[in-house]
């Protein structure tokens, strides 16, 4: 029985962010939301382009656009603000350690995003399967 189950949210679909939770609820499983994003390399390379100052408002500015889009899609649904967690690094090793660092039992991706239906394939199932079930929602 599932008991933590883990969206990795496609920023871009409403839809599946309400896939999600139904399944969820129909689990009777405690639902975390994890986006991925690589705004600490983003970071790295606008400090070493434009200075530290500049380099830390653009990513600031990044960073406050992205936290307003993601509290937009939540909003109206059930999902605590507490279990929605944005990770640093690529796509699926981010989210592989999100999983991790909250025991989920479930990953759930969309194949709506480019990205998550990349990682859908068979070989890059294998890594996220060995320690989390995965479920790809179409």
């Amino acid at each position: 029985m599932y008991k933590k189950v883990l969206y990795a949210l496609d920023i871009d679909s409403k839809p599946y962010l309400l896939k999600a939770i139904a399944l969820a609820d129909q689990l009777n499983a405690e639902l975390f939301v994890g986006y991925a994003t690589n705004l600490d390399e983003q970071l790295f390379s606008d400090d070493a382009y434009l200075g530290n100052t500049v380099g830390d408002d653009i990513v600031n500015t990044e960073k406050a656009e992205l936290e307003s889009k993601i509290q937009a899609l939540i909003t109206d649904t059930t999902i605590n603000r507490d279990h929605v967690c944005i990770v640093n690094g690529p796509v699926g090793m981010a989210i592989e350690r999100l999983a991790t660092n909250l025991s989920v039992d479930l990953v759930v991706m969309a194949n709506s995003h480019h990205y998550f239906s990349f990682l859908s394939k068979n070989a890059l199932l294998i890594k996220l399967a060995t320690h989390h079930d995965f479920l790809s929602l179409s």
